[in-house]
């Protein structure tokens, strides 16, 4: 057998053992993904690994697809709540940095062990990167002492926070789903659902006038969909003309559908139901011609002879309006004549094959732009540079392409099926590398450095980590999902985020780990380096 024949099946056996050791499952609760990591230290023991270059693609693969899931309610999160999680993060890698300090001190480590134990402790291999090239160009004999450290502490740190994550919810005694149920109530404070209301026409300054010339969002951010004039139900139209007793829906948020009463008169339960030639119907937009275009421009009416009452946009409902724009994957309702809606659902939709596909140009061009930005060095004083390293720079990248949909002229889509794929996939094949270098070097270097050095290790995390929970629970009472989030990104641990994220139907954990993960990232690569400058001058 060849080495790189060698090399896949111990991949694949590492992914199919750990995958099946993931669902094994203790009072409800599995090690999910993260038993791919166990199946890998036992095969690294053992002498078998799997080449780097798999494991580096694997974690770019998960990060791009977190960042893209993340990216459009990053930002409206960053915004409401963006000072709690640097302070989180910059908690929880400062305690760390000062726990490091204090165990060098005491243990009377060197410098570059020092370092690299703090990388390990912080699970966070750019940083050990910095501190490699930091080494390699003042001390380079002292260079390997960086990756023994890395090495002794970043398996344990590694399972520790997994382990931390899975099981918080019952230490803590707050149960998954009450937190869920906690969020959602404020999304839908903080971004009310759209409802349906009727109201009977009494304001006799709409007797006559067309919906257009009523223009109702002069008042209130909602749409007109129906009207019944008599017995008969039809779409609401811009020409469509409303007549004293006629009874009409329209669709916004509660508030807003309050002022209504003003403008159009009083509110009605008779029923509207649409007759056989009027059709209602929900469908996703799948058609490009479709997107990028403001409903203004679009002229849906003139065009299509439909009426678009909502839009529904990663769990957000959006009132249609001239200015917003449609994007691939947006869930519509469509009102109007039955054969109007059924030849533009069919328009919508496109062929039933698009709808499975991926933006393959916009999410290639996205992983390049990713992997160089990681590339670039920055500096950050005295001939200093740092590099956000491939996996920073690709998550910074998806989160910004996330949250705007596209790159220049490419737009992108990827099926939320095709999302999942890769975040697992990514993350296993990571999982493999890391838990079989770990395991290569973990029991040799235990029996070389002794426990001490392990136990070190274990002080920073654990210490770390509590410093953290203790501000996001007791300070900011953070929904405990948005902590187990802000936790694993502030350890820049990929494994322990899939713990949270296999325990919530919500992509809340993904959220607040995109909202702390590039301020710890950039600050433990800033305090590893800066660590081997003043504790070099401080022993």
């Amino acid at each position: 057998m060849n080495p790189f024949t060698e090399s896949m099946f111990v991949l694949f056996a590492i992914l199919t053992i750990g995958a099946w050791i993931g669902q094994w499952s203790w009072r409800g609760i599995s090690l999910g993904t993260a038993g791919v990591l166990f199946a890998a230290l036992v095969f690294g023991h053992f002498g078998l690994s799997i080449p780097k270059e798999v494991m580096d693609f694997g974690l770019i693969l998960f990060v791009y697809s977190v960042g893209l899931t993340a990216g459009p309610s990053f930002f409206r999160t960053f915004r409401r709540r963006g000072m709690q999680f640097v302070v989180l993060a910059i908690v929880i890698v400062g305690s760390g940095a000062l726990l490091t300090a204090l165990a060098a001190y005491l243990l009377k480590l060197s410098p570059a062990l020092a370092a690299g134990l703090y990388t390990g402790a912080m699970t966070c291999t750019p940083a050990l990167a910095s501190v490699l090239d930091s080494l390699h160009r003042v001390a380079p004999d002292e260079a390997a002492l960086a990756s023994v450290g890395y090495g002794i502490a970043y398996p344990f740190s590694m399972i520790s926070i997994v382990l931390i994550v899975q099981f918080l919810p019952t230490l803590l005694k707050r149960p998954v789903k009450i937190e869920e149920g906690q969020w959602l109530a404020e999304k839908e404070v903080e971004s009310p659902g759209l409802v349906a209301h009727q109201f009977r026409i009494t304001n006799p300054n709409c007797d006559g006038r067309t919906v257009a010339e009523v223009n109702p969002r002069r008042l209130a951010q909602v749409n007109l969909s129906r009207v019944k004039h008599g017995d008969r139900v039809f779409a609401a139209t811009p020409e469509t003309v409303l007549y004293l007793g006629d009874i009409v829906m329209a669709v916004g948020s509660a508030d807003e559908l309050d002022k209504m009463t003003l403008l159009l008169g009083e509110r009605t339960d008779e029923r509207m139901d649409v007759n056989a030639e009027v059709l209602s119907v929900d469908v996703e937009v799948m058609d490009e011609s479709l997107t990028g275009k403001t409903l203004a421009h679009m002229r849906v009416w003139e065009q299509f002879t439909v009426v678009i009452t909502r839009i529904r946009r990663q769990g957000l409902e959006i009132v249609p309006h001239g200015r917003v724009t449609l994007e691939m994957g947006d869930g519509i309702r469509v009102v109007g004549e039955k054969s109007a809606v059924e030849s533009f659902v069919a328009r919508a939709q496109g062929s039933p094959r698009r709808a499975s596909e991926t933006s393959m140009t916009a999410y290639l061009f996205g992983l390049l732009i990713g992997v160089l930005i990681g590339l670039i060095p920055v500096p950050v004083g005295e001939g200093v540079t740092v590099k956000l390293g491939m996996a920073g720079g690709v998550f910074l990248t998806s989160l910004l392409i996330g949250h705007f949909g596209r790159i220049g002229p490419f737009r992108l889509y990827v099926p939320p099926a095709a999302k999942n794929l890769t975040r697992e996939l990514g993350l296993m094949l990571f999982l493999a590398g890391a838990g079989t270098n770990a395991g290569a070097h973990l029991v040799d270097v235990l029996q070389d450095q002794g426990w001490i050095l392990l136990a070190a290790g274990a002080f920073i995390t654990l210490l770390s980590a509590l410093a953290g929970l203790l501000v996001m629970i007791k300070v900011y009472k953070l929904n405990l999902l948005s902590a187990m989030g802000a936790l694993t990104a502030s350890m820049t641990n990929p494994p322990a985020l899939a713990s949270a994220n296999s325990q919530t139907e919500t992509d809340l954990p993904s959220i607040a780990y995109a909202s702390t993960y590039p301020v710890a990232l950039i600050f433990k690569i800033l305090l590893a380096q800066a660590l081997v400058e003043l504790l070099g001058r401080l022993l």
